[in-house]
């Protein structure tokens, strides 16, 4: 189920919006919870998402909301097809066209549609990691502007912390994992995919985001009590000044009860050479760490 904050940042809408749409024109009707707030369906979602896609392209909402989802769905794709059925070339290639015209929304709803029909891990694999390596490969190109990448870049960091908060819930019967990259390393997309695949396994997960100092990233372990510390590199070779930062991590004593795991490209670089220090493990893709927290967390005895 999710909350109305959750519902305005996947869709956009706001909440008086939601509140109107719901009071003149029946578009939804949201269940309540204990405390009597409003929460929705993934039904529920998947209608206003289309909803706010049309409205945003002059379509009127009194009669968009006699249509059921279907009839809005065939509606949408007269503009552009669905991106489920699109090949991965024609939906990069829509995701380019937009950020060329500053479309951000456009791209915004493409990338929350496909979350709606898929996993996360298949989201993750298929959908965000290919869009942000062309993404980058664009910029570094110079097709695209530095403001495009980051108009890309914060849209889909919104679709994921918001996805993180709505399915995360903290239990004492869980393991627990952090999510940081030691400081002068800010690349934090891949510790951010990682924690929403460790969010939907059911862990614990602490994101503290990129480029923290070495010491206060093992305070924070001494406080928080992690299972795993996933962290990554991504600047190859890494600065002696990172690799410096790895082996604090590596001997803190406020980390000695944990696994430390590590990716990227500066990562795999310390790890051909033989540089990592010992208590490292490396994670080599996205479907590699899955599959590691699903194997630890079953040999921890906690349940599915």
């Amino acid at each position: 189920m999710y909350s109305v904050k959750a519902i305005s940042t996947l869709t956009g809408l706001t909440a008086e919006t939601l509140r109107a749409w719901e009071r003149r024109y029946k578009t939804v009707t949201p269940s309540r919870d204990g405390g009597g707030r409003r929460v929705y369906s993934t039904q529920d979602l998947e209608r206003l998402l289309l909803l706010a896609e049309l409205t945003r392209n002059g379509h009127s909402i009194s009669k968009l909301s006699k249509m059921d989802n279907r009839q809005l769905t065939g509606l949408s794709n007269t503009r552009y097809e669905d991106n489920n059925s699109d090949s991965d070339d024609r939906f990069l290639a829509q995701i380019t066209e937009s950020l060329l015209l500053y479309q951000v929304d456009r791209c915004e709803e493409m990338l929350k549609r496909a979350l709606l029909a898929n996993e996360p891990l298949e989201y993750v694999r298929n959908i965000l990691a290919p869009a942000l390596h062309h993404v980058g490969d664009l910029w570094h190109e110079c097709r695209l502007s530095i403001a495009q990448e980051h108009l890309f870049s914060a849209c889909v960091k919104r679709i994921l912390l918001s996805m993180i908060n709505n399915i995360h819930v903290i239990s004492d019967n869980r393991p627990v994992m952090i999510f940081a990259t030691p400081q002068g390393e800010n690349h934090e997309f891949g510790i951010l995919m990682a924690c929403l695949l460790a969010t939907s396994l059911q862990y614990n997960c602490y994101f503290l985001g990129s480029g923290l100092p070495a010491a206060d990233i093992a305070e924070a372990g001494r406080f928080l009590k992690p299972n795993v510390l996933v962290t990554s590199l991504v600047n190859s070779p890494p600065s002696p000044g990172l690799v410096k930062q790895l082996h604090f991590l590596n001997n803190a004593y406020d980390l000695s009860h944990c696994q430390i795991w590590i990716g990227g490209m500066g990562a795999k670089h310390l790890w051909d050479h033989q540089l990592l220090p010992d208590r490292y493990s490396m994670i080599t893709d996205i479907d590699d760490f899955y599959r590691k927290a699903g194997q630890l967390k079953a040999s921890l005895g906690y349940s599915a």
